[in-house]
């Protein structure tokens, strides 16, 4: 199997990620997400929990808040 062969067996399922907002690179950030919701069900307030994800991430505060906030948007799971 080559890339060619993978991305057409995929195509319907990239175009539907597309039209949602995803980025392929974001799965890289579903462990992110997952220690936000965990801290966030702790009580942990928002700025411990953002620069905590920093350090144990290795990005800024910034960016850890909106990987955070691109993850918790709505998603039609319906588009076409």
């Amino acid at each position: 199997m080559i890339r060619a062969d993978l991305i057409e067996i995929n195509k319907e399922m990239f175009q539907k990620l597309k039209r949602a907002g995803i980025k392929l690179d974001d799965y890289k950030y579903c462990d992110l997400y997952r220690d936000y919701q965990q801290m966030a069900h702790e009580g942990c307030s928002r700025k411990v929990i953002f620069i905590t994800l920093s350090e144990r991430y290795g990005i800024s505060d910034r960016q850890a808040y909106n990987i955070v906030n691109h993850f918790k948007a709505p998603v039609n799971p319906y588009l076409k």
